[in-house]
């Protein structure tokens, strides 16, 4: 195959020094992602702050609850499935412990009654080892009492072999020390902000005796035990040898805040966290809390987010106290503010954490959106990123799209100082948020194309940026398709209607997709459903070109405005003019390629659509030249640019090793043979390595039946030299590591 790229990299410019806190990772208590995950607890409930939900009697026993105990009468006995099954392993000890006021007969079962272990717990407070002689992913805890009535307290069943200090579930908590984090944000998200001020996390009821926590209730539907406490947080971090990122409440929640006059108890809050983690144990409070808790040793908690997705004016005042606050105590902290509509502007802005959910056309899109970043700005943080559309439950067209994202953040890693990929963890029987990183249930886990992605970027890193000079033919569709297809209208959380619809003056019908529409006296068509999006209806030639689209529209009633859309070739490839887009406030010219939208137009034009009234829409279409009118007046001349492309590249070099790393993302269908050219990189050995992620199509995942369908493959590189060819296969990224003496 001829090279149909060219890629140059220059060692004799290099660029900024690569962020060493660029590729982090985000925990927050969603999916189960804690409790059920990566808190190794087998049992669910096991407080019985819920009453004797997740706990079923059996054998004619009856069950009631009071004062955090479970009472047992009658005879047989309890069991429990814990978190959707209890995931055991053959050998693998599990230790149980209980208070009871009798003594007790524990066993774990298969769902169909064969024993895997037993043992008899005495009355009082008392533990037992279980050594399961079989493996099982959906074992049973069963407790029969010797006597009734029993009164039960505190069931806890942990496994022996965990994962360092924090004594996390080994599998998942080994899957994440694999992506080398050089950070971790935690708890959250929302988690963090509660639904109410009175479900926020509270750091301080999460420490010491696990049976003594506050639980906080969960605004992703279920009560978290706090297993998972602050503490364990840190002991984490150390274990990963990773930065500490903590997200405080700043008086906001998702429905409430705490008023101004009671904002120092929030502050003190977190200057206690901050003493916490980083106060001497001889002289401080808290520092003396952490020895008592095992680590006497100060964690150097340096980082803070002051809030979590909090804006607006009431954020505004709240960030000020809080980051006075901080710079007072602990002028050494660096502080990180949210862009949630907007920015603080009260008090400095450090660094600031942007969030990105989209498409993979968005990211492949996005790839240069640093490239022009005021540098004199403060710094980002692109806390949660991910593609959540068009991705099944985590597939690799998503995970090439955020790695496109990935380039960019590397080459501008002088702005982007910190990035994490969210959410990290989703237990399958409990999918509040779709994709994750990393999938589990009971007894497995794999990681997702996406997973994958984070970890080659994070391990194949590189110390300075090499400018890498990347050039392709232009891949423009042909007149043929990119500029013909159909007309079509459609509305997003609206109600409008549309008549005399017509092409170059000849009247057009259009057949509704999806919606509810109605035919009108004038024969046009209503959309009366004012709350659902994206319902369209479509038609003319799908062949036409160099037209005029003539119509009427009227709004009667929703959010927003008008869909009117020209160039129409399929469900995922259009334009479409959104009048009145983004809650009613600007008119934009959006292209969607492969299912994913961009608009088209900056500066924005502001605007909005009126309710009862009449207007006349006119779009002309000239080749890649396209004209839009509002009631005569001409709001867009704009010229299609080429589609984005799916191809990006960046590389970085290696200082301890003195290797070169070019890293290459392919998202499109077909192979692309890049010409590489390396300039003043040193003397090459001729020798490298390419690992490569790929697959066969781009909606292609992983599962518990193929865990390793898309993993990386590193195979050896041969004929590495200042100038040769590399093919970088369809949907693929590449990492090349290229040797140099």
């Amino acid at each position: 195959m001829q090279p149909d790229l060219t890629l140059t990299v220059d060692g004799a410019r290099p660029g900024p020094r690569l962020s060493p806190l660029l590729h982090g990772i985000f925990f927050e208590e969603i999916n189960h992602a804690g409790d059920g995950g990566l808190y190794p607890e087998k049992l669910r409930n096991r407080n019985f702050a819920e009453g004797t939900k997740y706990w079923e009697a059996f054998g004619g026993a009856k069950v009631s609850t009071e004062s955090g105990a479970l009472i047992l009468t009658g005879s047989g006995g309890v069991r429990t499935e814990g978190y959707w099954g209890i995931g055991i392993e053959r050998g693998k000890k599990l230790v149980l412990s209980l208070e009871a006021s009798t003594p007790v007969v524990a066993t774990l079962v298969t769902t169909s009654g064969a024993v895997l272990a037993k043992a008899t717990l005495k009355a009082g407070k008392s533990s037992a080892t279980l050594n399961p002689s079989a493996a099982c992913p959906d074992a049973r805890l069963e407790l029969r009492p010797v006597a009734f009535p029993t009164v039960l307290k505190t069931p806890s069943l942990m496994p022996t072999d965990t994962h360092g200090q924090a004594k996390l579930r080994k599998d998942l908590a080994g899957l994440v020390a694999g992506m080398k984090p050089s950070f971790v944000r935690f708890p959250g998200g929302c988690y963090v902000e509660g639904d109410r001020i009175g479900d926020r996390f509270i750091w301080k009821t999460s420490l010491g005796e696990v049976n003594q926590r506050g639980g906080t209730q969960c605004i992703w539907g279920y009560k978290a035990t706090n297993g998972l406490g602050f503490h364990e947080y840190l002991l984490w971090c150390d274990d990963l040898k990773a930065e500490p990122l903590f997200v405080i409440n700043c008086g906001m929640s998702h429905k409430d805040v705490t008023p101004l006059s009671e904002m120092d108890a929030v502050i003190q809050d977190a200057m206690d966290a901050l003493e916490y983690a980083n106060g001497d144990p001889r002289t401080t409070k808290w520092g003396a809390e952490r020895a008592k808790n095992g680590h006497p040793k100060p964690f150097g908690l340096k980082l803070i987010e002051i809030g979590n997705e909090n804006g607006g004016p009431r954020y505004n005042e709240r960030y000020k106290l809080l980051f006075d606050a901080i710079k007072v105590k602990h002028p050494y902290v660096r502080t990180i503010a949210n862009d949630w509509g907007g920015l603080p502007t009260s008090a400095p802005i450090e660094i600031v954490d942007e969030h990105y959910y989209n498409n993979p056309q968005f990211f492949f899109e996005q790839a240069n959106r640093y490239d022009s970043y005021d540098r004199s700005k403060h710094k980002v943080y692109v806390g949660e990123y991910a593609v959540t559309q068009g991705c099944g439950e985590g597939n690799l067209i998503a995970a090439l799209g955020e790695a496109a994202f990935i380039t960019g953040m590397e080459r501008n890693s002088d702005v982007v100082v910190m990035a994490s990929y969210a959410p990290l963890f989703v237990n399958a029987n409990n999918r509040a948020w779709n994709p994750d990183a990393i999938v589990f249930n009971a007894s497995q886990a794999f990681g997702t194309p996406s997973y994958w992605v984070q970890q080659l970027f994070s391990t194949n890193r590189g110390d300075i940026v090499l400018p890498t000079a990347l050039t392709q033919p232009i891949v423009r569709e042909t007149a043929s398709t990119e500029t013909r297809g159909g007309v079509g209208v459609g509305t997003w959380l609206t109600d409008a209607e549309y008549k005399d619809i017509a092409v170059d003056g000849t009247p057009v019908s259009l057949t509704p997709e999806k919606g509810s529409w109605v035919k009108t006296d004038g024969g046009g068509l209503r959309q009366t459903n004012a709350k659902g999006e994206d319902f369209r209806a479509t038609g003319g030639d799908p062949n036409a070109s160099n037209y005029t689209l003539t119509l009427k529209a009227k709004k009667n009633g929703g959010d927003e405005g008008f869909l009117v859309m020209f160039y129409n070739r399929s469900a995922g490839d259009f334009l479409w003019w959104n009048l009145g887009g983004w809650g009613n406030t600007r008119h934009e010219i959006e292209r969607s390629v492969g299912g994913g939208k961009s608009p088209l137009l900056r500066p924005q034009v502001q605007g909005k659509i009126e309710t009862g009234r009449w207007y006349d829409i006119k779009i002309e279409c000239q080749g890649t030249r396209i004209k839009c009118y509002l009631d005569g007046e001409l709001l867009h001349d704009v010229t299609l640019p080429p589609p984005p492309s799916n191809v990006h590249a960046v590389s970085t070099r290696d200082e301890k090793t003195g290797d070169v790393l070019v890293k290459l993302v392919n998202g499109g269908k077909s192979a692309r043979v890049a010409a590489i050219t390396l300039k003043n990189v040193g003397k090459l050995t001729g020798q490298g390595t390419a690992t490569v992620l790929t697959g066969s199509g781009p909606n292609e995942e992983n599962s518990f039946a193929q865990p390793n369908k898309i993993v990386p493959v590193t195979k050896p590189l041969s004929g590495v030299s200042e100038s040769f060819t590399y093919p970088a296969p369809a949907y693929s990224v590449s990492i090349l590591r290229l040797k140099t003496r």
